[in-house]
């Protein structure tokens, strides 16, 4: 039994002309011919000779221009002056564009782009990656304490008056500190805790040299004579 081996088609990436990517290079014919229409689009060129204009910038995306660059060049000169008025009625699209692009040669040899351009391979790879990096992340589920924290939040949300929320903390804070209180205790009053601190508190000795607390003398009694 033979088996006869299927070659692979390569799978191309389709991309509508308003959609291409601007710093993109195109590399095949098919993207040459979509970076063609989107540059006529992007330049409002409704009138453009299809043919013409890519026998145009055939050379230019093979120098490693993107549409990018090449509208930068429409407008710009190599030293970034204006290249002047855009193109009227009576112009056609690609000789003007060709006019345009004669300020980028010299010698017949094209200059560099001003934009950096990329392969449709990179700018894939670069927006997978920002896509990635803005993906939400999910969210943990709350346990049981994080479910009332929040109910108790979002309670508390509409009370915008400042006096309020700080009563309703003091209220909170009170409520915490009872329930630390032994069932069957009351809760110390100040007058309790001003005992507590006469307890505690030593008594101030008379002077540092002393070493001792100075005690009254008991008085002796008065005789009376008969």
């Amino acid at each position: 039994m033979f088996v006869t081996a299927v070659p692979r088609r390569s799978v191309q990436m389709q991309i509508e002309p308003r959609r291409w990517p601007g710093r993109v290079v195109p590399a095949t014919d098919a993207d040459v011919a979509t970076a063609v229409e989107s540059l006529v689009i992007r330049a409002s060129w409704p009138d453009a000779n299809r043919h013409w204009v890519r026998r145009t910038l055939e050379p230019w995306f093979a120098a490693g221009w993107s549409v990018d660059a090449l509208l930068a060049a429409i407008d710009t000169r190599p030293d970034g002056t204006s290249q002047g008025r855009p193109r009227s009625r009576d112009q056609v699209a690609h000789e003007f564009l060709r006019a345009r692009l004669r300020t980028w040669t010299a010698d017949g040899v094209l200059a560099d782009p001003p934009l950096r351009g990329m392969t449709l391979g990179e700018w894939f790879r670069v927006n997978r990656r920002n896509a990635l990096l803005n993906t939400p992340r999910r969210s943990r589920a709350l346990g049981s304490e994080g479910e009332r924290a929040r109910a108790a939040s979002r309670a508390l949300a509409h009370r915008r008056d400042p006096v309020e929320r700080s009563r309703e903390k003091g209220r909170r804070r009170q409520e915490s500190l009872d329930s630390l209180l032994v069932p069957g205790v009351e809760a110390p009053t100040f007058a309790d805790s001003w005992r507590l601190v006469a307890e505690l508190v030593p008594v101030q000795r008379v002077c540092s040299a002393c070493g001792h607390v100075r005690k009254e003398a008991p008085q002796p009694a008065a005789h009376r004579v008969a």
